[in-house]
């Protein structure tokens, strides 16, 4: 299985839009691929040199994370696996992670689940990537401000893999992030308290994103 991912985090601005306009000029020069996975995040989803996106290279098969599966004794094994239990599996694992760490739950958000599986989607077509074509505004602030979300955090994961099958994408994704310090941090972040979980098929390609709001 060929995978890889991305990851962003950021606080939304209390700065006036006319600061983030007078940003533009600036950002032209400096952005680069979306999907090279080095540049920054700012409040409001511009992409500024403030704060790093980071990718995860991607990995051989020799050197591929195993996929994880819940042993018969964890009450995440009685969860569906299918398509459609995704979200819950995603979000079971997630809490799995949070207990270990001392921190609270996050609670699946109907909202968020809607609005990862159009970043998902949108995957399909723009690849993996935070920025959409054409655009210097992180896809999900878009999406979170469409769909008026009231936030002060927000944090993404992506993630492709190759397959099918795809029943386990899931808790690959979950062992990919848990392993990458950058993702690990948007999945035990103390201020988000929501998630959302979307994933996409293309083919022989699964894309699944994981949008964190506190």
């Amino acid at each position: 299985m060929i995978h890889h991912a991305h990851f962003v985090a950021h606080r939304a601005s209390q700065a006036p839009l006319a600061g983030a306009i007078a940003c533009l000029a600036v950002i032209a020069v400096c952005l680069g691929d979306p999907q090279a996975g080095v540049g920054t995040t700012a409040a409001a989803g511009l992409v500024t040199n403030n704060q790093r996106v980071i990718s995860a290279p991607a990995g051989r098969d020799d050197e591929r994370l195993p996929r994880v599966r819940p042993t018969s004794d964890s009450p995440i094994d009685s969860l569906p696996h299918g398509p459609a239990g995704l979200p819950h599996l995603a979000v079971a694992l997630f809490n799995r992670d949070r207990a270990a760490a001392g921190l609270p739950s996050v609670s699946e958000s109907p909202m968020l689940d809607a609005i990862a599986s159009t970043r998902a989607r949108q995957m399909v077509s723009d690849g993996l990537t935070h920025v959409r074509p054409g655009s210097r505004v992180m896809a999900i602030a878009e999406l979170l401000q469409q769909n008026r979300v009231a936030y002060s955090w927000d944090g993404e994961n992506i993630y492709w893999a190759g397959g099918p099958p795809f029943d386990d994408a899931v808790s690959a994704a979950e062992a990919w992030w848990m392993a990458s310090p950058e993702h690990r941090d948007n999945i035990l972040g103390a201020h988000f308290r929501q998630v959302g979980i979307g994933t996409a098929i293309d083919g022989g390609k699964i894309y699944v994103a994981a949008v964190f709001t506190d």
